[in-house]
């Protein structure tokens, strides 16, 4: 099983590089408005996130509030996983690769572009002049940042976050398929029963901190989970001290055991 994810660092460059893939390597493309109507289940509608062109802005003192912040995330995170579980996929967007950076076998990717390329693309498609597609692409480049800060306090242009950075400038998206085609032929970046195992558990932890943030009674409890999905076991970690922890245990209990693939909840103390 392969997963892969592009962070789009060029426009409609990202886009053409990231279809071509697919269909070179018969994997399936995801995108950002397949993922949210997907973790609409989830009611991420309700964070505010739900405009697809919230990158060309900065996120703003409403969606600042920490609540809404802490619902997208894990809301897009374990509608993303729901997705991945079924199978190789490509993912491309602009910020949701971040949520999958612990599974070890993925491979991600940035594309990006020269400026002077970019600009001739805005004045093709947007039909306004050179001037005004640099301030609109300088524009786009920033928000981009504001969001990767806001959003998982990284910088979406730092080169620690990708095993490879394409620029297509000068390589040409033939070389870049050709080189891709071949990273993803190394183990590193094919499943094994081991990596399969950690992404089953950090979808299933995901999914059950997802659950308790949703459901009234626990939506203010702050706690760590791990899983361990072969075990059907959860793992909490961190019950405040000043709550009630045989309370707690008892609403998490409540709301933890609708979800498939749990049968024992396990508290650290």
């Amino acid at each position: 099983m392969n997963l892969i994810t592009i962070s789009r660092g060029s426009l409609i460059f990202s886009q053409m590089f990231s279809e071509r893939l697919s269909s070179e390597l018969d994997i399936p493309l995801l995108r950002r408005e397949q993922v949210f109507e997907e973790a609409e289940r989830y009611s991420i509608q309700e964070t505010g996130f739900s405009d697809i062109s919230f990158i060309d802005r900065a996120p703003s003192v409403w969606e600042r509030q920490y609540y809404r912040r802490k619902h997208y995330l894990l809301a897009f995170q374990t509608a993303l996983l729901d997705l991945a579980l079924q199978g190789s996929c490509i993912y491309e967007g602009h910020l949701g690769q971040y949520l999958l950076t612990e599974i070890p076998f993925v491979l991600r990717l940035r594309i990006i572009q020269s400026e002077e390329k970019r600009i001739k693309s805005q004045m093709s498609q947007k039909h306004i002049d050179f001037e005004q597609a640099k301030v609109n692409i300088r524009l786009i480049d920033e928000r981009r940042r504001q969001w990767s800060e806001f959003l998982y306090n990284a910088n979406i242009e730092d080169p620690k976050y990708y095993d490879f950075v394409i620029n297509l400038e000068n390589m040409g998206v033939d070389s870049a398929i050709k080189i891709i085609s071949s990273a993803i032929q190394f183990p590193v970046f094919n499943s094994n029963a081991q990596s399969m195992g950690k992404l089953k558990n950090i979808y299933l932890a995901s999914k059950a901190k997802l659950y308790l943030y949703l459901s009234p009674k626990t939506r203010g409890l702050e706690v760590d989970i791990k899983a361990d999905a072969d075990k059907e076991t959860l793992t909490i970690h961190g019950i405040s001290a000043t709550m009630d922890a045989n309370q707690s245990e008892i609403l998490i209990d409540s709301v933890l055991s609708s979800i498939k693939g749990i049968k024992k909840i396990i508290y650290d103390k």
